[in-house]
């Protein structure tokens, strides 16, 4: 304690010169405050592209290749088909038209049949109410506002027997039987000898008999019956009247070797090996047992009535087919490269047979029930182990294997491994299931709340093996369908305001499987808007993007790049950065698809669509003879690089005004320039005039007769902030900032690689930005030319570390790189130095 009046001890502050690396910067955004945050993600990134290969750097521009209409879509579903490597295409799906474009903007011709978007009529919501889903050249239309039913014919076409048909069969011809038939009281009796030969005396008579001399016998006493035909073949009458009849057949010997036939039998061996073609009767079976019976039809080998075989067959009266009408419809690629859109009627179109909904075959509605989405909206549509797979309410319903649109068994005598498969998905809620994505030869099932997984790797599906087991009960956005991506599925979960991306796992089997679903936007849970209606994944560059349609966020693209990395004998996710993509023109990013790195997209500008390509490598690509692309969005050029289409003629050149001007395919809604190319005899990258409106764009000069190629464009911008720099203490094993020391950060050095542009912002509180430009010429470098603003020919960029000077406390200093030039920009790392100044240490 100070004595009383004493002058009071001061504490000498502790001041150190540190300098903290940064490496990587390709963690994409975060959240999180600043002291919680990992010091390589950002405050904010805006068009740039977090590559583990190339670094932080600024995203190439899009490509226009084609407009492929001159008015908004509306209301319409957008579809991708991925057919194979060389075909994939884009299919706009309303209630009235269906229209397809291939991946160079070509539309294809559609053929719809007659009556065929009646289907469709009932859509109130296009996005909401129509599902599409691709096997093979098929691809599957559904409307979830019309419930598929059965079509009101019943089997048979013709009803067999009629009302007034029997069968009399003669089984077995015995010696001193007495057999009778009575047809509407005519009755025919044939009385056979007592034995085959009988001796009387000294005269010995032989007796033959066969069941078709007793058949025919028993015929010839009928001929007296009123209005009943009777025809014979073999042992098997058939008798027929236009009235009721009334049939008895006995002989004594409990009815052994004769019997009459309507319409059932005990079993199938009390049915004769000769009939009418067609004839149908029901099989008992074993009468305690409801399910044992099942109904036969005879075909003959020949003729109308004859030898054949009995094949069993649906129960008369049932309605045996589905309705093709309520069924989903079918868009067919024709072998011609056409389309045909229509309902499954086995029709023949363009040399293509149509396929048609199979039939009821076997058994009645209850041995070989409707399948369950009879009645119910049809949710989801795809290919599982072979099956064509529908999910309906709470049902998962597989038709047969290889046989895709068969629904109904072959038989009901036995339950076959190839039967349809038919399962609820039982849980504690309504799960209407409205997802199925297969995984590691499992499927997994989503609904609203839950999930369920349907098969399992080792098992063989049959009806018999076939389960659905809740795993986790997680709320899924149904708006956006979920995808696979490299052994995991990703879906989106929307809290109102905000989207949360999700990637759902399995681990383990058995009693040890475990189910997860880690948060992917755990650092940035307040970054991707609600209503993200679409995601697409390039797996070969470990990216996954998102479209939303919340207004104010239809002209972005959100991207979330990961690296997963084995370790051990688990897998570490070492980049989970977030970023976004913005296309200032663009009305609306209205679908994507990722082909081969490729990203196309579809997208409104005022009133016209058009189609447009972006690199979604994580290297930036090299163009012939320019070393990069110029990044500018909707570029077009005056070279073979932009489709003949969109090609933008050799400029117009005024010698009076000294000025060249040339026409663009589309009006500029943006900032829109025009660019020299290189070539191999000029030194490219010129920027020669820009317009804000309008399709035209001069430049001083005569660049129609000769020179390098021209470029076109629409400008943007690349942003990337800095969080904040500060200074951060090792406790326990962890980065912790520290509170009480001061951090007056001097400068920092930037570490850039295959540059030729880019800016350093610097926004100290109470100070006025500072700005300061990297414009390709390094001191000191080879290939730099002082008074060249881009460089030697040939556009080399450059490698190196750009001194920034700071002078600001860390936590009071916004640092922000930019770029809005055509020209590329890439960064490894950045270093910063502070003086660091604190007035007392810490005890770890």
């Amino acid at each position: 304690m100070a004595r009383r009046g004493a002058a009071p001890q001061c504490r000498e502050a502790a001041v150190s010169l540190v300098r903290v690396p940064l490496a990587g910067l390709v963690q994409g955004i975060s959240q999180q405050p600043d002291a919680q945050r990992d010091p390589s993600q950002a405050e904010r990134q805006v068009n740039g592209v977090s590559s583990t290969t190339d670094g932080l750097r600024q995203r190439e521009g899009s490509r226009s290749v084609a407009r492929v209409s001159t008015t908004p879509f509306g209301d319409v579903l957008i579809h991708q088909i991925q057919r194979d490597a060389d075909e994939q295409y884009l299919v706009v799906i309303s209630k009235t038209q269906i229209r397809v474009f291939d991946l160079q903007g070509g539309e294809k011709t559609v053929i719809a049949a007659a009556g065929a978007f009646s289907y469709l009529s009932t859509v109130t919501s296009a996005s909401r109410d129509i599902r599409a889903a691709t096997v093979a050249d098929y691809t599957f239309i559904s409307n979830t506002a019309t419930v598929p039913a059965m079509d009101s014919a019943v089997a048979p076409a013709v009803a067999r027997p009629a009302a007034h048909e029997a069968l009399v069969w003669v089984k077995a011809a015995n010696y001193g039987q007495n057999y009778k038939v009575n047809v509407n009281g005519t009755q025919a009796a044939v009385e056979t000898a007592v034995a085959p030969v009988v001796v009387s005396g000294t005269t010995t008579t032989t007796n033959r008999i066969s069941t078709e001399e007793i058949a025919e016998q028993l015929r010839t006493g009928l001929t007296g019956a009123t209005g009943v035909a009777v025809a014979r073949v073999g042992s098997v009458l058939h008798i027929t009247s236009s009235s009721v009849i009334t049939v008895a057949a006995t002989d004594a010997r409990a009815n052994a070797d004769i019997t009459a036939i309507t319409n059932s039998v005990g079993a199938l061996q009390e049915l004769p090996t000769i009939a009418p073609q067609g004839y149908q009767v029901e099989v008992l079976g074993d009468p305690t047992n409801p399910n044992d019976g099942y109904f036969a039809a005879f075909r003959t080998r020949s003729g109308i009535f004859g030898e054949g075989s009995w094949e069993e067959t649906v129960a008369p009266g049932v309605r045996f087919r589905l309705n093709a009408g309520t069924m989903p419809h079918l868009l067919v690629r024709l072998a011609n490269g056409e389309f045909w859109f229509g309902p499954a009627d086995g029709s023949v179109q363009g040399g293509t047979t149509i396929p048609r909904w199979g039939q009821r075959t076997a058994g009645d509605e209850d041995s070989a029930e409707d399948p369950t989405f009879v009645g119910k909206a049809i949710e989801d549509i795809l290919v599982f182990r072979n099956r064509l797979t529908v999910l309906a309410d709470e049902a998962i319903v597989q038709g047969r294997p290889r046989d895709l649109f068969e629904f109904f068994p072959e038989t009901v005598i036995t339950t076959l491994d190839s039967d349809p498969i038919d399962r609820t998905a039982g849980s504690n809620r309504v799960s209407v299931l409205r997802f199925g994505v297969p995984s590691q030869d499992e499927l997994i099932l989503f609904s609203d709340q839950g999930q369920f997984r349907y098969g399992t790797a080792d098992v063989a599906l049959t009806p018999k093996t076939a389960d659905v087991n809740v795993l986790t009960n997680l709320e899924v956005a149904t708006s956006c369908r979920p995808i696979p991506v490299q052994g995991e599925i990703f879906f989106v979960q929307t809290n109102g305001q905000y989207s949360r991306l999700r990637n759902f796992s399995i681990r383990g089997a058995g009693t040890a499987l475990v189910a997860d679903a880690g948060d992917l936007t755990e650092q940035a849970s307040g970054y991707v808007p609600s209503g993200v209606f679409r995601l697409a994944q390039n797996d070969s560059g470990n990216a996954v993007f998102a479209l939303s349609n919340k207004t104010g966020h239809q002209n972005k693209v959100y991207v979330y790049k990961y690296f997963v990395r084995a370790s051990g004998g688990s897998a570490e996710r070492i980049q989970s950065s977030w970023s976004h993509w913005e296309f200032v023109a663009a009305e609306k990013i209205l679908d994507i698809i990722c082909v081969e790195e490729t990203l196309y997209m579809l997208v409104q500008y005022g009133s016209e669509v058009w189609l447009e390509a972006i690199s979604a490598t994580d290297r930036l690509r090299n163009v012939d003879p320019a070393p990069y692309p110029f990044a500018l969005d909707r570029l077009v050029s005056t070279t073979t690089e932009t489709p003949a289409a969109l090609r933008v003629p050799t400029g117009v050149f005024d010698p009076i005004a000294n000025q060249t001007t040339w026409t663009l395919p589309w009006a500029a809604r943006s900032r829109t320039q025009a660019w020299s190319g290189y070539s191999t005899s000029s030194n490219g990258g010129v920027l020669l005039g820009e317009a804000t409106s309008g399709n035209q764009i001069s430049a001083r000069g005569d660049w129609a007769t000769s020179g390098p190629p021209i470029w076109f464009g629409e400008q943007f911008l690349f942003e990337y902030e800095f969080s904040r720099f500060r200074y951060r203490e090792e406790v326990r094993g962890s980065q912790v900032a520290a509170n009480e020391p001061r951090t007056q950060v001097r400068y920092a050095e930037l570490r850039y690689q295959r540059s030729k542009y880019f800016r350093v912002r610097v926004e100290a509180e109470g100070r006025n930005p500072a700005v300061y430009e990297f414009d390709g010429i390094a001191l000191g470098v080879s290939g730099s030319q002082v008074g060249s603003t881009l460089g030697v020919a040939g556009g080399v960029l450059k490698d190196g570390v750009f001194h920034i000077p700071i002078r600001s406390a860390g936590e009071r200093v916004r640092i922000t790189l930019e770029n809005d030039t055509p020209h590329p920009c890439s960064f490894a790392s950045v270093e910063w130095a502070a003086i660091i100044t604190a007035k007392a240490r810490r005890r770890g």
